[in-house]
């Protein structure tokens, strides 16, 4: 939540590249349908398990996925129910394991980045020229769309794909759980992380109040107690939650929303609210921040209704990104 005054929104301003019309909507449908589909339960409150350490990873190449895109991953693995955050495509599952997907199983979508080269001409049509005299130019950000499937949808087309499969699910459970830490040391290394972040806020955070909320007056964070919370995760993602709000202060991301808060509240919210779970993914915790899925889709039907919803939501995944790496000093 963001309770503050509010500041005049300053020329600085974030541009993003929108992905294709398509990919955009079928991926607004997907999380409006995956937010309806949770019973009023919040979408990615999971509770965290050995096997989620290495958070959302390529199950071939071993690279993790990352920004708007574990977001994506998050939501398809919880309604789906799939224990494990690995992912192959169609093409990469046929390769090295001889499998496709199971019938009636569905892909994730995702995006990829997809730079484009732009040349900077005049007015009048003419190239610009950089100080060498070269043509001058810049690289828009686009995104295409693509579709992963997890490994336990997929089905070995004989039995010694099957075998290969299984074996390599089983190994890569059998190491997750060899490497796994106790949640007391993992909620004591997030709040070390958080605590970073804490210092340069210039009002502080405070605890004693029966509410978190953020104040972009004061640049301050206000919170319950921790004993007021049900577990130390849900403190943290809650604290998350409140620290990703202040990210887009004026001093930082300047982000628009914030800085306009009560036109743009439903995008901030959803921005602090999934730069929540980036940084739960990132700090191996449970992203609990207590918040419903009435709550979360009240936001997301507000942005339904608007002009360009599906790029506005587009926005609110990127801003997110953008807002976990500020909060843990990734940017």
């Amino acid at each position: 939540m963001k309770h503050s005054k509010l500041h005049s929104l300053s020329k600085k301003t974030m541009t993003i590249s929108k992905p294709r019309v398509k990919v955009e909507e079928e991926i607004l449908n997907d999380f409006m349908r995956i937010i309806e589909e949770s019973n009023g339960v919040n979408p990615w409150s999971k509770p965290w398990n050995p096997s989620s350490s290495e958070g959302h990873i390529n199950f071939v190449t071993g690279n993790r996925y990352q920004g708007m895109n574990v977001i994506f991953l998050e939501m398809y693995q919880f309604s789906k129910g799939h224990e494990l955050p690995c992912w192959v495509g169609y093409q990469q599952a046929k390769k090295e394991f001889n499998c496709v997907p199971k019938k009636g199983s569905s892909a994730a979508r995702i995006v990829r980045p997809n730079p484009i080269k732009i040349d900077l001409k005049t007015d009048d049509g003419k190239p610009v020229l950089d100080k060498e005299g070269n043509p001058d130019f810049y690289m828009k950000m686009t995104f295409k769309g693509a579709c992963v499937f997890n490994i336990q949808d997929l089905v070995g087309l004989d039995d010694a794909a099957q075998q290969k499969l299984d074996n390599k699910i089983a190994q890569f459970k059998g190491e997750c759980q060899e490497n796994a830490r106790p949640l007391a040391e993992r909620c004591k290394d997030a709040h070390d992380r958080l605590m970073i972040f804490k210092e340069d806020l210039k009002g502080g955070l405070r605890h004693g109040s029966d509410r978190a909320y953020y104040r972009d007056d004061l640049d301050s964070v206000t919170m319950p107690n921790r004993e007021d919370f049900k577990s130390d995760e849900a403190y943290l993602a809650t604290l998350a939650h409140e620290f990703s709000h202040a990210s887009g202060h004026k001093d930082r991301l300047n982000r628009k929303w914030l800085n306009n808060y009560s036109q743009y509240r439903p995008q901030e919210e959803l921005v602090a609210e999934l730069s929540a779970v980036l940084c739960a993914n990132r700090l191996q915790i449970t992203c609990d921040t207590q918040n419903h899925a009435s709550y979360l889709g009240g936001w997301a039907s507000r942005i339904k209704d608007s002009k360009n919803p599906a790029q506005e939501l587009f926005k609110v995944f990127a801003y997110a990104s953008k807002a976990a790496n500020t909060v843990l000093g990734e940017a």
